[in-house]
């Protein structure tokens, strides 16, 4: 038998207990209603379940990703790379590791104390119901969707989140991330204090054609690009950048010395093809570095 706690917006909200043949899943609420994410309110299937548990874990402070898809830990510690040389003032370090003799990779909690993280998904659920992903599909163009999201969440909490948000579309640009939903972007909340601030940019997995199974090694490079479709505003992430402008602005002398520290990998073969693409668009080596402990 497997002993999980699922915690949500950093309290435990339900044990999960999984037999020890795989086959059989108990679900213990702790608080009633309260699976939200990952698994969709209370329509629970033990694969969808198990399979969340088994790749994800939270231990000592840290969360645990175990690789699934390919090299996505990898590529999830090169983004966080990228993005210490970046302008980006919120943002989560990872670290690649083992996890049970597979490769992965951890991060630190990023909430503090009485914070709670809430996605843009949510804070559209809270107050006005449904799915946010339905109501784009709505929108005929990309900059209806950009106001509408930006709109909401400027009516509701009073906090501009325009920046911050061309920042991480267009660093999704260059990382080609194709997991950008409005489950991974969000704020944080300090109910304590009634206060609200941009969620650091996180979950960068998907990216750097990480997958192995949509971008074969053997594939062409160029081929691989061809197939690369964003989200959440549009399918072309360049398109969806544009609508906020380039905010995003890397130290290339800086990253390109970290860079040359790092082993060979087809994540960072990727990377430096990304960068040599964007140079002229990204680039200003006079930024102050924003460092990370």
């Amino acid at each position: 038998m497997y002993n999980f706690t699922v915690m949500h917006e950093n309290n435990p909200v339900a044990k999960v207990f999984v037999s020890a043949n795989h086959k059989q899943v108990t679900i213990e609420k702790l608080v009633p209603d309260s699976i939200i994410q990952p698994f969709g309110g209370n329509n629970l299937s033990l694969e969808r379940v198990y399979s969340f548990l088994k790749n994800r874990c939270y231990e000592d402070g840290y969360w645990y990703k175990q690789d699934k898809i390919g090299y996505e830990g990898t590529a999830e510690y090169l983004a966080s790379v990228v993005l210490s040389c970046s302008n980006v003032d919120e943002y989560v370090k990872y670290e690649k590791c083992q996890i049970n003799g597979k490769s992965g990779c951890r991060s630190i909690n990023f909430l503090k104390a009485g914070e709670a993280y809430i996605s843009l998904q949510r804070l559209y659920d809270m107050y006005l119901g449904g799915q946010l992903a339905e109501q784009m599909r709505l929108l005929d163009t990309i900059s209806g969707r950009v106001s509408f999201v930006t709109g909401y969440v400027k009516e509701k909490i009073g906090l501009d989140i325009r920046e911050q948000l061309g920042k991480l579309l267009s660093f999704d640009v260059l990382i080609l991330n194709t997991d950008r939903h409005f489950n991974n972007i969000g704020i944080i909340a300090d109910a304590a204090h009634g206060t609200y601030r941009n969620a650091p940019i996180f979950d960068n997995g998907n990216s750097l054609l990480s997958n192995v199974g949509e971008f074969p090694f053997d594939e062409p490079l160029e081929s691989c690009l061809e197939k690369v479709t964003g989200q959440p505003f549009s399918v072309n992430l360049e398109r969806q950048a544009w609508e906020l402008g380039y905010g995003l602005k890397i130290n290339y002398h800086e990253l390109y010395r970290r860079l040359d520290e790092e082993s060979d990998t087809m994540a960072l073969h990727v990377l430096k093809f990304q960068l040599e693409r964007y140079e002229k668009v990204l680039r200003d080596d006079n930024i102050k570095l924003n460092l990370i402990k």
